[in-house]
């Protein structure tokens, strides 16, 4: 072990401290402990580093040019240990009091709200404040511990906990393709109905590739009777046989479960990206995830399951 090795955290605080009040006997008071001490401890720190770090007069104390530098380690240093150990000691605590969620709306409604009847079973402490909204959250800046996001990752400034891989289905209602029948290629859809959306950027496109295939996506702009932004509406008009719908399957699993939407081109993988989406938990990298964003994000883990309750 070299001496750098051997520097204590109780020599950094002091260090820190001597620096903010700028007095050894300030820092003495404050602490309980001899001025000689926290001076004594300052030099061994100085011994250790092989370099000075304080300039020390009668009337005050500045920091040499290399104690300046050694600052900022030493308060990084020490936010991570107390970090550490207030992770520790939560823990062994129930998660209690507030926890800011902020999650797109549709998704909200028909797979958070279901549960926070039993979250508020399991953690009678925790009070929950979700906010609902498709707009886009800057993380770093919002109110909020924790966000569930749907889509492209690619923050880097964000830890991201996936929760779910999306996968995307075609999809009419019996009445439909009793009309207007099935579609067998992603061809066939030029010649039919379909329902898109149509956000910020445009119209969404269509892609697809042979099921089981790493072949190149193909594209497809399509139209039909109906364009929007909203995907309920647009659910609820394939559901009234106005056209086809290509959503994820957390939006449109339980319709097609129950048969009141028919899943087509099921030889086909689609999507509306090249890349792939994801449904996530999402977090600063610069913050470690609190107990209680810790136990809603396991809760949510255990709730949608793998795969997720919406493809089974």
């Amino acid at each position: 072990m070299n001496d750098v090795d051997a520097v204590s955290l109780r020599a950094l605080r002091l260090f820190v401290a001597v620096l903010d009040e700028g007095s050894f006997s300030e820092v003495a008071r404050r602490t309980g402990v001899a001025p000689s001490s926290v001076s004594r401890v300052i030099q061994q720190l100085e011994q250790q580093l092989h370099t000075q770090l304080l300039y020390r007069n009668t009337r005050a104390l500045a920091p040499t040019e290399a104690g300046l530098a050694f600052s900022h380690y030493a308060r990084r240093m020490l936010e991570q240990a107390d970090e550490a150990a207030r992770t520790l000691q939560e823990r062994e605590q129930l998660p209690g009091g507030l926890v800011r969620i902020n999650a797109p709306v549709v998704f909200g409604q028909r797979h958070l709200a279901p549960w926070l009847a039993s979250l508020a079973e399991r953690y009678p402490k925790l009070t929950v404040e979700l906010t609902q909204t498709d707009d886009y959250v800057d993380p770093l800046h919002t109110a909020a511990d924790l966000l569930i996001r749907i889509g492209v990752l690619n923050d880097s400034s964000m830890h991201a906990r996936p929760l779910a891989r999306l996968r995307y289905r075609l999809a009419a209602s019996p009445a439909y393709l009793a009309q207007f029948g099935t579609p067998r290629t992603p061809e066939d859809l030029h010649a039919h109905r379909c329902l898109v959306f149509k956000g910020s950027s445009g119209p969404q496109r269509w892609f697809f590739r042979p099921r089981h295939s790493e072949q190149p996506w193909q594209a497809y702009s399509l139209r039909g009777p109906l364009t929007g932004n909203n995907a309920e509406t647009l659910t609820q008009a394939a559901l009234d046989g106005l056209g086809l719908v290509l959503f994820p399957s957390w939006l449109i699993g339980e319709a097609l479960h129950q048969g009141r939407l028919v899943r087509l081109l099921p030889e086909y993988q689609a999507s509306i990206t090249l890349e792939p989406s994801t449904l996530a938990a999402l977090y600063p990298r610069s913050r470690l995830p609190s107990r209680n964003v810790r136990a809603v994000v396991d809760f949510l883990v255990e709730k949608l399951g793998t795969p997720p309750y919406w493809d089974r």
